[in-house]
């Protein structure tokens, strides 16, 4: 079965304005959209954590 990503949009996301601004620096050196870079900080953060629990198509 080949289950199709569902993308939700998250609204009221408040982030330090100085933040925000070498955040979108670090996701464009990482040719990333801002959303991107966050999702995969967040990934990489349960990842590290092990609540992250793979599908069963191996992919993450």
């Amino acid at each position: 079965m080949n289950r199709k990503r569902v993308t939700k949009i998250l609204t009221g996301f408040r982030l330090d304005p100085r933040l925000k601004v070498l955040a979108v620096e670090a996701a464009g050196q990482e040719n990333r959209s801002l959303s991107n870079y966050i999702e995969n900080l967040i990934r990489k953060d349960v990842e590290a954590r092990g609540l992250l629990i793979p599908e069963a198509s191996g992919k993450k």
